[in-house]
């Protein structure tokens, strides 16, 4: 591992833009966890203030629940390090909320203040519902910043 590659993205993200092919593989994941939460990173690339997502990895989420989830860290970061191998960088973390809003919970908020830079696509899906939020903390260290999130054609 090459300690001077971080696995936070470096510069703040405004703008989140899905790949229609990251998008698609996104709903097939949550769509087959249903009715637990389904989890997992976001890769792409981040450049003046926009990060592209271009591909999704699901995590295995520990909890099973359709509340809650919680990944293995150990799974996490291997597939972040094979990523970067690949030439992908580390966006954040998505996850989705089974019959409810994609509002960030209060434990979702808790942990979000940990890793400050990340990216977190939170879904609320079902009844036919597939709304995407994403946020992060703001530039102020301690305040979540909501992100607009876009799917690009083709």
């Amino acid at each position: 591992m090459e300690l001077s590659q971080s696995v936070v993205p470096l510069e703040r993200i405004y703008l989140l833009v899905l790949t229609h092919e990251a998008y698609l593989d996104l709903h097939s994941h949550i769509q087959g966890s249903y009715p637990v939460e389904a989890c997992g990173i976001l890769l792409g690339r981040s450049e003046s203030g926009m990060a592209l997502v271009t591909r999704v990895v699901p995590l295995r989420n520990v909890r099973e629940s359709r509340t809650e989830f919680w990944i293995d860290e150990k799974e996490w970061m291997e597939k972040i390090l094979h990523a970067g191998r690949l030439g992908l960088e580390y966006i954040g973390l998505y996850h989705s909320h089974p019959d409810g809003d994609p509002l960030p919970s209060p434990s979702d908020r808790h942990r979000m203040l940990e890793c400050p830079g990340e990216v977190w696509l939170i879904v609320g899906y079902g009844s036919g519902r597939f709304d995407t939020a994403a946020y992060r903390v703001g530039d102020d260290g301690y305040s979540l910043f909501s992100l607009p999130v876009k799917i690009s054609k083709g």
